[in-house]
């Protein structure tokens, strides 16, 4: 799986005009729309139909030809068609900018057909007003979690490595999960400004079993309380240079070592903020906002492994913004529950694109389409993926955790199957090789591609010897594949 450009660098300013093309594309073909607002981000939906070449190689049988075959007769020829395929654009945004959103929305995605606008989210209901005014629409709302469940199965089903396991220590943090036919049943852990837990049994069974107060919201709010820092990437950046230890009570800090009886290390939490009401002692934003992280992801994980354990569920999602793909939640997190569970028996998966999920469903009944009437693939090239380790590589990208601020997902215009002659199509597992993981193997590929490279510019500029820019085009060409394939030796994701 390839790092994919991230065109999210550009922030919303109310004092600038933002172009098309920094934000959303395939504007001149964009069609319906739909939104999705939280409690502080906004996401936005569009469907638009992209125009590419496709080729098509038809084969000549030589084997009926008396004597072998006649010089110069063709093996094969190949003919260009243009085709025509559907894209699904999903972009968020802060809150705070939803007036220019909706200028702009104004500006390029309404026309004369649009009546309606299909909302989810929490704050569809405070801006029901201000969108209708602006957009001059009405809005129809649809049930979050209704919208939240089934974009989940419609995401675990089509998009191959949403899902992903995380392992801070291995040669490879990140492995990641193929599509499976089965992906009942499961708990959804989403964590928002709260947490809400939800046992899923079927596309149309599911509840909310759980939740707790206690999730993103807190670790913003009482971290902005503590650091006076307002802003939740901020604060993220603050606790990934934190040392816990110098503001949490760990089990050696009161009984001088382990608690061997009990099954407690001397490195094990004893009191999150323990440290903290020693007098005359200040404490640094990164150590208090460490702690409060810690804390929360804690407590989240714990209540993952004690409501799977009451449903007698093995496999656990967690999504939410408060995720985010950030390395210390997601570590903290796969660390609570393995300690609970003492790693045999939840295994859990982060989600990449959870932050679209109300959204995705909530597009499709917009446009009353069936969403497994085709099939879907994500278009690496215009989604923003998991944050680089070697942010020089890539100096574009902002210093932040990974997320997706944009997700597009391209239709295949036939639906993709399991192989028939399977016996059970679940339990397969194929034969491939996970270029992310076998490092012998990127290696060599990467090496075999850089090699290959200055014949496939020579062949480029001769396939257009009337254009005098195409030499230029493929110089451009050699330097982005160049450094695209730089940026795959150093983080193969």
């Amino acid at each position: 799986q390839a790092t994919s450009v991230d065109r999210s660098s550009h922030s919303m300013d109310k004092s600038i005009t933002l172009p098309p093309d920094e934000i959303f594309r395939n504007l001149e073909n964009a069609k319906r729309f739909a939104i999705d607002i939280g409690g502080s981000l906004t996401k936005l939906a569009y469907y638009s139909t992209v125009q590419h070449k496709v080729a098509k190689v038809r084969s000549f049988d030589h084997t009926a030809k008396v004597g072998g075959e006649t010089e110069g007769d063709p093996l094969y020829e190949i003919s260009m068609q243009e085709e025509v395929s559907a894209r699904l654009h999903f972009i968020k945004f802060e809150n705070a900018y939803i007036e220019t959103c909706l200028d702009f929305i104004k500006d390029h995605l309404v026309n004369t057909d649009t009546k309606v606008i299909k909302a989810t989210g929490g704050g569809a209901h405070k801006f029901k007003d201000l969108i209708e005014k602006k957009l001059k629409l009405r809005v129809d709302k649809e049930d979050e979690m209704t919208c939240l469940i089934k974009g989940c199965n419609f995401v675990l089903r089509n998009i191959t490595h949403e899902a992903f396991v995380y392992a801070k220590h291995a040669d490879s943090e990140f492995r990641f999960q193929n599509t499976h036919p089965d992906i009942f049943p499961y708990l959804l852990i989403n964590i928002g400004s709260g947490v809400s837990i939800f046992k899923v049994e079927s596309e149309d069974t599911f509840e909310r079993v759980g939740g707790s107060s206690i999730g993103g919201g807190t670790f913003w709010g009482l971290g902005a309380l503590l650091t006076k820092t307002k802003r939740f990437d901020e604060l993220l950046q603050l606790a990934s240079k934190g040392q816990h230890t110098n503001v949490d009570m760990l089990v050696k800090d009161i009984y001088g070592g382990s608690y061997g009886s009990l099954g407690l290390t001397g490195d094990l939490i004893a009191s999150s903020f323990g440290k903290s009401a020693t007098p005359d002692k200040e404490f640094s934003k990164e150590d208090m906002a460490k702690s409060l992280l810690h804390m929360i992801s804690n407590d989240i994980g714990q209540l993952a492994c004690l409501y799977a354990r009451l449903h007698n569920l093995t496999r656990v999602y967690f999504g939410g913004f408060f995720i985010r793909g950030h390395p210390v939640t997601m570590h903290t997190i796969t660390y609570s529950i393995n300690f609970f569970t003492k790693a045999n028996f939840v295994r859990i998966f982060f989600l990449m694109g959870s932050s679209f999920f109300c959204l995705i469903h909530c597009y499709f009944f917009l446009l009353y389409l069936d969403p497994n009437q085709y099939s879907w693939g994500e278009n690496y090239a215009g989604s923003s993926g998991l944050m680089s380790t070697s942010p020089d590589l890539n100096p574009m990208q902002r210093a932040r955790s990974g997320t997706f601020d944009m997700l597009e997902m391209d239709r295949l215009e036939r639906q993709l199957v399991n192989l028939p002659l399977l016996q059970d199509p679940s339990s397969y597992i194929p034969d491939t090789v996970d270029l992310s993981e076998d490092a012998l193997a990127r290696e060599y590929w990467l090496y075999c591609f850089e090699e290959a490279l200055d014949g496939v510019v020579k062949r480029a500029v001769a396939s257009q010897p009337d254009l005098p820019e195409a030499a230029e085009r493929a110089e451009k060409f050699r330097h982005k594949y160049q450094h695209k394939l730089q940026t795959l030796r150093h983080q193969p994701l």
